[in-house]
């Protein structure tokens, strides 16, 4: 019985060790994560923008479009952690020296993704558009603000 008990002890402590190893992010990691996250949401934001125009045919696809940039955006608070800016970054510093500025406009980009959801299976191609430029509207404005003017 003590032994199982040890085994158990030792278990614990072993995957708290791995799990506190985990959780060591480096800069590095977090702005390569980021990456990741942005590049996830480009892609759903280029996808819905082609259904959304017209230009692809939806067959049911929108949703999962809106769907996946509501859920890259519900990401954004914890991708940009503190501590993690990097030198080539296209993440201005402002995002770090104004938190609340920012988690204010990510709040408005999760207010548009979630109405873009609501809409996206309605096949209301007017609320859809809207919805859609609403989206793009709050994603502008978070780029204006917090990221490296692209030319």
């Amino acid at each position: 019985m003590q032994r199982k008990s040890l085994v158990s002890i030792v278990t614990a402590a072993l995957l708290g060790a791995s799990l506190y190893a985990f959780g060591e992010t480096t800069p590095e990691d977090a702005a390569d994560y980021r990456i990741a996250t942005m590049t996830a949401l480009r892609g759903h934001v280029f996808a819905a923008s082609l259904i959304s125009r017209g230009l692809v045919e939806d067959q049911g696809f929108l949703i999962n479009h809106a769907q996946g940039i509501a859920n890259g955006v519900a990401e954004l608070h914890r991708v940009f952690p503190a501590g993690s800016p990097i030198e080539g970054s296209e993440a201005l510093p402002v995002i770090w020296e104004k938190p609340d500025e920012f988690a204010a406009a990510i709040e408005r980009a999760k207010e548009a993704t979630t109405a873009f959801v609501e809409v996206a299976a309605s096949g209301d191609e007017e609320a859809i558009g809207a919805a859609f430029r609403n989206v793009g509207m709050a994603c502008r404005g978070c780029h204006d603000d917090f990221r490296v003017e692209q030319d």
